[in-house]
């Protein structure tokens, strides 16, 4: 490898997905730097194929065989219930065992559990955290993790801030899929259908079909059906230098649901294009061949601040292709209907060819099986097939039977091309040719009698087997070589997870042992071995997993109250106006999440209506979800007036609040403000509790896609510090982007799904926000909730109708134990999937 090669590798990282061992061989091959990849369990995404233990443990080992070195990593990205824990040791132990690099996590319970028991494995922050500032960046710092995943919305000039100023690695997206709200702040997958995103099941309800109110349409330029959340793809090939410069750590490509062909085509366009070996010439070509593999339409989405064009397709979903001309014809003879079109781009036999059909969503597609010159208009006779048609040249494609009708003029798209498949080889090494092995130091006492041997595991001492053969074991003729027969015994360990790292052998008598037995014993020694050491991992295993159940959680005065006490969060002060003397007196706290308005006006007006409530005392300041830079200054200012008025108790619900506070209050704040977490925060095991009740809050909220089973054991084990979320218009996606429906970007949409189901969605401040119309509501899991011993309950009217009269009667309702109507209850009873 030349000089120049291995400063490139010291560089920017370029990291591909690996969704298969196929997929993962293809990115090395193709020039990435590092991997990043899925166990069955426990990853983001769950469809994918995924990886076994020993497939891992074998990629592992070819990455860190080549030169320069590649690197591993592991996507723990998911949200663990408390039932999981042991299962989740088991892979981080794994993990370590294989040597991964490193570990990508959202689960602030992970992260710990992983710095306790497997100190070995390097923490990244996935992007479900949703870290969208430096503040939230700093904060994972210091909690323990050495890299973080930005969120895909950020702008250059953001990164760039964040890259500079938090002292923590940074890696950002540069190309694939796009989810439409924050990544970990969707919750629609697991609301409407009970497949949890947060978990790795997402069910991608943001590329449904989504129809308008027809009350709504003649406002909102257009009607009838779309896609109003679907994203096009991430493409940020523009801006590699720019990323670079600003000294980001690694580009990521998204793409673990991808085939091996795709990863290896966009990791060699991005590695062309990181070391200056893509001429402009060349950039179509090959971003046209890449479109043939996989592509919605690219946008660069907010890398500018704001975007270049529409991030939406509002009219199509899923793979286009590249365009290669448009329908000219659909001309009959006995062979049956012909696609006549000019095509732009060499066509062959087996290529796959799509047509746009109007107000279908999704394109006509087909293989290409007969293809011939088109006939010229009067000529004589049939042409002869073809096996390839140039570029330029018109030509007919025989239809499938039941292909619907073309329209003259639709889009022609080459959706799949033999020649870019065939551009893309790549070799997979022979099984096991990489696997890596413990280390075993072997003893071999032989005697007239017996031979014993015994076998220890390198750097375990406690890991230890013995096998004891019978004899008697006759004299040697040659004693000389009876060292070297051991030795090439043992160096052939086949299939086991053993390699041999030291010999010794006591033969006084100078006998001879028949190789067969040798062999034989070598076999029984390393089976015993594994069995040692699967014992040991057990064992160790289930005094981690005991020692987790006999944490406690420390508990102050102010979680021992003896009765049950409800919060109310609301947005707009207004939405409390027709709460009566009764109402406000079972009110023990108003949570006030700040809005669009953080003016001096609108924090005194909170203040005043928080007057009959029992004033300052009562309030709690509930900071949003995602403050980026261009906002915080507002928030900033807001949090001053708080602490002026003495207001003492916040709510974060994101990474970034630990440091918003810090700036305003000061080093050790955690010490005299009482601060809980949201739950955009998540906490679905004990040890995610404990890990942010380490970092400075004093209760937490469970997540409201939790389930009856696993929420009882929180509020069992946690005593008083977690708060339920009993009533709440769940925001289902929390976005950047303004909905797009027939060309245009609207709010204030009401929508329905092709279950049935209705959804609002609508602007609160620079966010847009879509929530069920349905709310969620778990009063009739109030008596089980309150036996497992839960006291901190929650009315959560933030997204709620604007309705005061309506928020009375929500509120009324559900401390009497009703669920008003239509309401649905989430996961609570089928369970988080």
């Amino acid at each position: 490898m030349t000089k120049t090669e291995t400063e490139r590798r010291a560089g920017v990282e370029l990291l591909a997905p690996a969704g298969d061992p196929d997929a993962a061989f293809a990115a090395l091959r193709y020039g990435a730097d590092a991997i990043y990849c899925g166990l069955p369990r426990f990853s983001a995404r769950a469809d994918a194929a995924n990886f076994s233990l020993d497939m891992l443990n074998e990629v592992v080992g070819y990455a860190h065989s080549l030169s320069p070195r590649r690197r591993v990593y592991v996507t723990v990205n998911t949200l663990i219930q408390d039932a999981e824990r042991r299962e989740l040791i088991r892979a981080l132990l794994a993990l370590c065992d294989c040597h991964a690099d490193g570990i990508i996590v959202q689960d602030a319970g992970v992260a710990a559990l992983a710095r306790r028991y497997a100190p070995a494995l390097r923490l990244h922050a996935s992007t479900q955290l949703a870290v969208h500032s430096i503040e939230g960046a700093r904060t994972l710092r210091e909690m323990g993790f050495a890299r973080v995943v930005l969120a895909r919305e950020l702008s250059l000039d953001e990164i760039r801030a964040i890259a500079t100023g938090a002292g923590i690695e940074v890696e950002v997206f540069i190309h694939g899929a796009l989810c439409y709200a924050y990544s970990g702040l969707c919750l629609f997958s697991s609301h409407a259908v009970g497949r949890s995103g947060n978990r790795g099941r997402c069910a991608y309800c943001c590329r449904e079909g989504f129809e308008i109110d027809a009350g709504q349409a003649a406002d909102k330029r257009g009607s009838g059906r779309g896609f109003p959340f679907s994203m096009k793809d991430l493409a940020m090939g523009p801006h590699l230098e720019t990323l670079r410069q600003a000294g980001v750590a690694s580009l990521k490509i998204e793409g673990r649901m991808k085939n091996a062909l795709y990863v290896a085509a966009v990791t060699d366009y991005y590695r062309r294009r990181l070391d200056g070996r893509m001429p402009e010439r060349d950039r179509r070509r090959i971003e046209d061949d890449l479109r043939t593999i996989f592509s919605r339409p690219w946008t660069d989405l907010y890398a500018l601040g704001k975007p270049g064009g529409a991030v939406i397709d509002p009219v199509n979903v899923g793979h286009r292709g590249v365009p290669i001309g448009r329908v000219e014809a659909v001309n009959g003879d006995r062979a049956g209907r012909w696609l006549c079109f000019r095509t732009s781009r060499a066509i062959e036999k087996h290529d796959g060819i799509q047509v746009d059909l109007p107000g279908e969503g999704r394109p006509f597609g087909f293989a290409v099986e007969y293809l011939r010159p088109a006939v010229p208009r009067g000529a004589r006779g049939i042409p002869d097939s073809l096996i390839v048609a140039e570029a330029g040249s018109r030509i007919e494609v025989m239809l499938p039977p039941d292909a619907p009708e073309l329209p003259q003029g639709a889009p022609v798209y080459c959706a799949s091309s033999q020649a870019v498949k065939r551009s893309y080889p790549f070799e997979r090494p022979r099984p096991g040719v990489f696997r890596q092995r413990h280390a075993m130091d072997v003893s071999a006492t032989l005697s007239a009698e017996r031979l014993r041997l015994e076998a220890l595991a390198a750097g375990a001492p406690d890991v230890r087997a013995e096998v004891v053969l019978d004899g008697p074991f006759d004299p040697a003729r040659e004693p000389s070589k009876t060292e070297a027969a051991f030795r090439r015994a043992f160096e052939r360990t086949g299939d086991t997870p053993w390699v041999l790292s030291a010999l010794t052998v006591a033969d006084p008598a100078g006998r001879f042992v028949p190789v067969s037995r040798i062999q034989a014993a070598r076999r029984q020694l390393c089976d015993a071995l594994t069995d040692a050491l699967a014992a040991r991992q057990v064992q160790i295993e289930q005094a981690i997993v005991g020692q987790l159940d006999s944490d406690g959680v420390a508990v102050d005065d102010d979680t021992q109250r003896a009765g049950t006490e409800w919060s109310i969060r609301f947005r707009s002060p207004v939405l409390l106006s027709d709460l009566g003397p009764d109402d406000r007196a079972g009110i023990a706290e108003a949570v006030w999440r700040v809005g669009a308005d953080t003016s001096e006006a609108g924090f005194a007006s909170a203040m005043e209506t928080l007057g009959a409530f029992g004033g300052r005392g009562c309030l709690r300041v509930a900071l949003p979800a995602i403050v980026r830079e261009r906002d915080a200054e507002p928030v900033r200012r807001l949090l001053a007036r708080a602490q002026k008025a003495g207001v003492t108790k916040f709510e974060i619900a994101n990474v970034n609040g630990f440091g918003l506070l810090e700036e305003t209050f000061g080093a050790g704040w955690q010490t005299w403000l009482d601060v809980t977490a949201d739950w955009s925060l998540y906490a679905t095991n004990r040890q995610a509790v404990q890990a942010w009740l380490s970092v400075g809050v004093r209760r937490v909220t469970l997540s409201p896609e939790d389930d009856a089973a696993n929420m009882a054991g929180l509020v069992r084990a946690l005593d008083g510090r977690v708060v339920v979320v009993v009533f709440q218009y769940t925001p289902l996606f929390l976005s950047e982007t303004a909905p797009e429906i027939a060309g245009g970007l609207s709010d204030g949409l009401r929508l329905k799904a092709r279950a049935g189901r209705a959804y609002r969605t609508w602007r609160d401040g620079r966010l847009f926000v879509t929530t069920d119309e349905r709310p969620f509501c778990l009063s009739g899991g109030l008596t089980a909730l309150r036996e497992a011993g839960a006291r901190q309950f929650r009315v959560d009217l933030t997204y709620a109708p604007p309705d005061p009269a309506a928020a009375a009667e929500v509120w009324r309702a559900v401390r009497a134990g009703r669920c008003p109507p239509h309401s649905h209850d989430g996961n609570y009873q089928r369970g988080l999937q």
